[in-house]
């Protein structure tokens, strides 16, 4: 539908969680004070994880696990999906119910991952999520939260491409996008090893919250990530 793309001055930033990359400096979050609502996000219940599946009642998701890939539900510790800004609302309005992990995992290497979450619409001030590919409804939908997911580990230092489907009648909005990091860890790095990867953040509207699966991964773990499936339960359809 459109790539988005802000005007900012890249700052490196060294290891985020799993992997080195160029992250952009953005303005500080003031519109946003956790004082001013209190999210409730992070009481959902933890779902059961049952073989490879995933499944989370509360929010009306189940999602299977790519084969061989490691699962981790209900993480424990905060949020952490904008780590440079605590009190960003991408942290405090945001659960985390399983964090994915490619199989092969090599120490001091980049290695992909994946997230499933749910977050609260109210504190990206709950635009009317859209129920039919409508481009004005869905840009404003991502109008009203890049701004937050920008400094998150799920985008990209050139911009997103956003793109939008329906799925088991309901909308799914996607942010996608690519860049070339250094697959070896280290401050210094030891050595260079230029990767290309992808990155992803798909969500939907699902009983009352958005309910995102992201990942940061390589070809070939991208493709296992994007033919992983899940499947909603939800009380409200999208029109055709």
């Amino acid at each position: 539908m459109r790539a988005v793309r802000y005007r900012r001055v890249l700052k490196e930033i060294g290891r985020v969680g799993q992997f080195f990359v160029l992250l952009p400096t953005m303005l500080v979050l003031a519109w946003f004070n956790p004082a001013d609502y209190q999210s409730q996000v992070s009481q959902l219940s933890p779902g059961t994880l049952s073989g490879n599946t995933y499944t989370n009642d509360a929010v009306g998701v189940s999602y299977e696990v790519p084969q061989g890939w490691t699962s981790t539900p209900d993480p424990s510790g905060p949020a952490r999906i904008d780590p440079r800004h605590p009190e960003s609302p991408m942290n405090q309005c945001t659960k985390v119910l399983l964090r994915l992990a490619a199989a092969g995992a090599v120490e001091g290497r980049f290695n992909s991952f994946g997230t499933l979450l749910a977050m609260d619409p109210n504190c990206f001030s709950h635009p009317t999520f859209p129920r039919t590919l409508d481009k004005k409804a869905i840009n404003k939908v991502v109008d009203k939260m890049f701004k937050p997911f920008i400094d998150t580990l799920y985008v990209s230092p050139y911009g997103a491409h956003v793109g939008a489907h329906i799925s088991q009648d309901r909308v799914v909005i996607s942010l996608t996008g690519g860049m070339i990091i250094n697959a070896v860890e280290g401050i210094p790095a030891p050595r260079k090893e230029p990767l290309p990867v992808k990155t992803s953040f798909s969500f939907t509207e699902l009983n009352g919250h958005w309910i995102a699966w992201a990942f940061v991964a390589d070809e070939k773990s991208a493709s296992e990530l994007n033919n992983a499936k899940i499947t909603f339960k939800s009380t409200t359809a999208a029109p055709n």
